[in-house]
């Protein structure tokens, strides 16, 4: 029955096979907030975020690095064997992700302990995690295939092989709770059983229930690919995406025979794909409304790369958002968090944490 349905929607442009794009409206309306913001870093590959007390610690390929709140001082804490893909810190512990090497555990009371990714050691292409409590952490997997820095070629590969894992830190078992996700990318906590989980390529937030296993979409339809998320202290939650969806992407990922050419015969920079970054060379695909008048491009132009976070209220309904848009720079914000009234945002593309004042607990 699915086939037919497929076909069907195929011969009619519909559902799956339509390449509509939602518009950014409502809390979603396109402003400059993310350009405007103060420069707290210049970091190439700003990546994931945490606040402590001591600092803000954010990883950049292989190497995680504290900052001072204040004195704008760097420390190098650790340099690990792979990229650093993913990070948490809870109950003085930080949990990391090294991309295609699994998850270690560093300071605290587990310090130390591993999951290498092995068929029964959790996953080995980490997006994101999240300590359910003291001995237990969330984790998910964009792909099995893919590692977490090929997340363009999962995409373009329509990939759905992501998943979302529950780790025991204390008996070292690791347990697959969904699987066939189509890039799992981000997770959060509620305080109950229930959890939110980010699929970025069918552009939805997922509530799962981890006691039996259920999800169902409670954000979807979303008009750009999700990424993580993080929680914010006056209740709800921060949304950080990848990039806005385009229109022209959505078709070549129904025409089959155009884009596994595009795979196999140009290289990954110039593909015709989301990135966390354009503009950088002029060997890249651009569409009409790309092109500059006067030296000026439009804001409102079609576009690969884009910065948005959103605010979310606990029941994951958009708020409100800041934007980088197509004209801006600070795109591809893929992680975020709060301190005190501030929000920091780790714009990959433009390779710097930026620092939004009096946002985080505003009304």
């Amino acid at each position: 029955m699915t086939m037919i349905r497929r076909f069907i929607d195929r011969r009619l442009g519909r559902a799956e096979a339509a390449i509509t794009v939602p518009i950014l409206d409502g809390p979603l309306m396109p402003n400059t907030a993310l350009d405007e913001a103060v420069r707290f870093a210049e970091i190439t590959d700003a990546d994931n975020l945490v606040a402590t007390d001591k600092g803000l610690i954010c990883s950049t390929g292989t190497e995680i690095r504290r900052l001072d709140w204040h004195e704008g001082g760097e420390t190098v804490l650790l340099d690990l064997p792979a990229t650093v893909s993913a990070m948490a810190w809870g109950k003085g512990m930080l949990a990391i992700g090294v991309d295609g090497q699994g998850i270690v555990i560093h300071g605290g009371q587990h310090d130390g302990k591993r999951f290498d990714g092995t068929a029964s050691a959790g996953p080995k292409h980490p997006t994101s995690l999240a300590f359910l409590d003291g001995e237990t952490l969330l984790v998910t997997e964009g792909s099995e295939e893919n590692m977490a820095t090929h997340w363009r070629r999962d995409l373009m590969e329509k990939g759905s092989s992501g998943s979302l894992w529950r780790l025991d830190l204390v008996s070292g078992k690791a347990t697959r709770i969904l699987s066939g996700l189509g890039w799992a990318s981000g997770v959060a906590t509620t305080g109950s059983q229930r959890i939110w989980v980010t699929e970025s390529w069918r552009h939805r937030i997922l509530s799962v229930d981890l006691e039996t296993r259920h999800s169902a979409p409670v954000l979807e339809h979303l008009p750009a690919y999700p990424a993580r998320i993080a929680p914010a202290v006056n209740a709800g939650y921060w949304l950080s995406f990848y990039s806005v969806r385009n229109q022209l992407v959505e078709f070549i990922l129904r025409e089959d025979a155009y884009r596994r050419r595009m795979l196999a015969e140009v290289p990954e920079a110039y593909w015709m794909a989301p990135s966390l970054s354009s503009g950088v060379s002029f060997r890249e695909p651009m569409q009409g409304s790309q092109l500059k008048q006067m030296g000026v491009m439009k804001p409102y132009a079609a576009t690969r790369s884009y910065g948005l976070v959103v605010q979310c209220d606990p029941q994951m309904r958009p708020i409100r958002s800041f934007h980088s848009r197509a004209d801006g720079s600070a795109h591809g914000c893929v992680s975020v968090c709060e301190r005190g009234d501030a929000l920091y945002v780790a714009s990959r593309g433009a390779g710097r944490i930026l620092r939004l004042d009096d946002v985080a607990r505003e009304e």
